[in-house]
């Protein structure tokens, strides 16, 4: 009995064994259960840990704070899109805290669409863990569906297709298993049986489409995420209409035909964007541009420690950008007439020709930073400075001495650690005196002398650049990669600095809402006025009326001809004042009229403020605020002759 039980226990502790080992085979991948050629597909691994992670962080918090409903409320929304849209968060709060919801998205999940002749195929891929594939297996998820859903198992090519109706709805799902995968499908838009073709081999796999596999080979080859979307299979009626609108422009959406994202987490979290790009539908000169080579940026050395925002571009072509702003204007001829007629009285001040002495001195490199936006003046002046790279300084330097030669306004000079700067003074603040300096093989042009200082103290030593921060050595933006465009953004910084512009805004709001408050009591005092006007005025006019009458009734016999003339001159006089008194009495009608009208327009714009300060106090600043658990941001741009590639790195 002792050697049976021992027996007993080896043989299940193997088996267990066994069917542990067997399911930590590597999973089955998503391709070779899906169809290919798919319009989207999307798919994310730890679907749970990245939404706990995105829930529990601050950034979730507050948003998760802002009061929706209210806030659609106040926006006057109806009753019933509120309560549709609090029933919508209802649901999908018990569908996240759901047990068997959180086990099916612990490992990945994924959803594909089709197209199926005028309508679409649907299929969800759920990766099963290992206690989800037993609970399958076991056929134990029956009794989390209740007593309102029916499941109705198939047999198809030797699996188990499980047919679930949920009667109430009147809604049906199939499901079936193809080893650590779970493939669901609406009954009205998809089938199961599809995914197993597929895995038999029997149907083309996903993992054969070529530009599923462009956008894969381009994607983190460890990344969670994965976005992939195919134009060319989209209607031809959708892409009529996007081309309608394209055309004009010179595009098409055959120019972009494939789409696809990226997601790879960490420290620093990555997000790549991938466009795939066919030249054959490109016009001329949006083939130029991408012909444009990737530079090393090196205009980093201008950009002081303190700035906020940041943007370099290396394949402007000022030339072409000029004749295409002229093809544009000649659509408008109003519009270019009154532009043309400015730019040739501008050159003629200056004495020179935009296109011949300009445009070919500007080199391809542009770019800009902000430090802060200055909230001390009348209206928020942002602190930023442009850089252009130059072609030809020399010649540069003597085409902007015509400008110093025939200044417009008074032009100030300062020379500051040998490099010299020339700005102009404006009665708008201290910090308001834009101007324009060289440095190396750049021209700068800033709202303030103060930030042209700053690049110059950057350009000189290191430790007073946007080098020397960490983020810099993070995103790898300086060393030494090549790039077409790179973009820096402290996004914790900018938004303290756009709440600081929204509590600027919501002071000037309040006031627009006291003036409203203002001008509608001197409006009803002045109502009030016209009122006692139009009553003083009707007495008057009714005494008149009487006085009228009792001429009109006075009896001719008894009259003597001068009398009767006398009588006939004071109901002329009469007749002509009822009239005045009428006029008077319309014209102060009018006047409230126009009052009337003038106080609801303030009213309304007052409404209008105050509605705005309570979007920008409930909705704006929670996002804002949110956004401050993000430290900094860049984008970077690269592409080739087949890819288009946009890389987003959040810190």
């Amino acid at each position: 009995m002792k050697k049976i039980i021992i027996w007993t226990i080896s043989i299940f502790s193997i088996l267990v064994l066994g069917f542990w080992i067997w399911c930590q085979r590597p999973g089955l991948a998503l391709e070779k259960v899906l169809p290919s050629q798919p319009l989207v597909f999307a798919r994310l691994a730890h679907v749970q840990e990245h939404l706990d992670q995105v829930i529990n962080s601050d950034f979730g918090k507050n948003l998760a704070a802002i009061d929706l409903p209210e806030i659609l409320s106040r926006n006057n929304f109806s009753p019933r899109e509120i309560s549709d849209f609090k029933q919508w968060q209802i649901d999908l709060t018990k569908f996240w805290q759901n047990p068997l919801i959180k086990k099916f998205l612990g490992k990945e999940a994924a959803v594909a669409i089709y197209r199926n002749n005028k309508s679409y195929k649907v299929f969800f891929i759920l990766r099963l863990t290992l206690s989800t594939r037993i609970a399958e297996l076991l056929s134990q998820l029956s009794h989390h569906w209740g007593d309102d859903v029916s499941v109705t198992p198939e047999k198809y090519q030797g699996r188990v297709i499980n047919h679930i109706l949920f009667k109430k709805q009147g809604f049906g799902l199939a499901y079936v298993r193809i080893r650590d995968l779970l493939i669901v499908a609406p009954e009205a838009l998809g089938h199961v049986e599809e995914s197993v073709d597929v895995y038999e081999h029997r149907h083309e796999p996903l993992g054969n489409d070529a530009s599923f596999n462009f956008v894969r080979q381009n994607a983190y080859p460890t990344g969670d995420g994965l976005v992939f979307v195919n134009l060319n299979l989209f209607s031809d009626l959708w892409r009529g209409e996007v081309d309608s609108r394209l055309t004009p422009l010179g595009y098409q959406t055959s120019a972009f035909p494939v789409y696809g994202l990226s997601y790879l987490p960490g420290v620093i979290s990555k997000y790549k964007m991938m466009v795939g790009l066919d030249e054959k539908y490109m016009p001329s000169g949006l083939r130029k541009a991408f012909d444009c080579p990737a530079l090393t940026n090196d205009s980093l050395k201008l950009v002081p420690a303190n700035a906020i925002w940041y943007n370099w571009g290396g394949c402007y072509d000022l030339e072409q950008s000029w004749e295409g702003a002229k093809e544009q204007l000649e659509a408008n001829p109003d519009l270019s007439q009154a532009i043309i007629k400015f730019k040739n009285r501008l050159e003629k001040h200056f004495q020179v020709n935009i296109k011949k002495d300009v445009l070919p001195l500007l080199g391809h490199e542009i770019g800009g930073y902000l430090t802060d936006v200055d909230m001390v003046g009348t209206y928020p002046i942002p602190r930023l400075l442009v850089f252009v790279k130059i072609q030809d300084r020399p010649a540069a330097q003597r085409l902007l001495d015509k400008f110093i030669q025939n200044p417009i306004t008074t032009l100030h000079s300062e020379e500051y650690d040998h490099v010299d700067i020339h700005y102009i003074s404006l009665a708008l603040g201290a910090n308001v005196d834009p101007g324009y300096s060289f440095l190396g093989d750049y021209l700068l042009i800033a709202t303030s002398r103060q930030l042209l200082k700053k690049s110059i103290d950057a350009y000189n030593d290191s430790l007073h650049s946007i080098i020397s921060d960490d983020a810099i050595e993070q995103f790898s933006l300086a060393s030494g990669e090549k790039f077409h465009s790179v973009t820096l953004i402290k996004t914790a910084e900018l938004s303290r600095r756009a709440q600081d512009f929204l509590g600027w805004l919501d002071k000037y709001l309040s006031d627009r809402v006291s003036m409203a408050a203002t001008y509608k009591q001197d409006g009803d005092n002045k109502k009030h006025e016209l009122d006692e006007a139009i009553a003083d005025k009707s007495a008057e006019l009714i005494l008149a009326q009487k006085k009228l009458i009792q001429l009109k009734n006075t009896s001719l016999a008894e009259l003597t001809l001068n009398d009767t003339s006398d009588v006939n001159g004071a109901i002329e006089n009469l007749n002509r004042e009822t009239e005045s008194i009428r006029g008077d009495i319309a014209n102060y009608i009018e006047q409230k009229d126009d009052l009337s009208r003038l106080l609801d327009n303030y009213a309304l714009g007052a409404q209008s403020a105050k509605l705005t300060m309570y979007n920008m106090d409930n909705l704006v600043s929670p996002v804002l605020k949110s956004l401050e658990s993000i430290d900094a941001q860049a984008v970077t741009i690269r592409f080739g002759d087949k890819l288009l590639e946009t890389e987003f790195l959040v810190k």
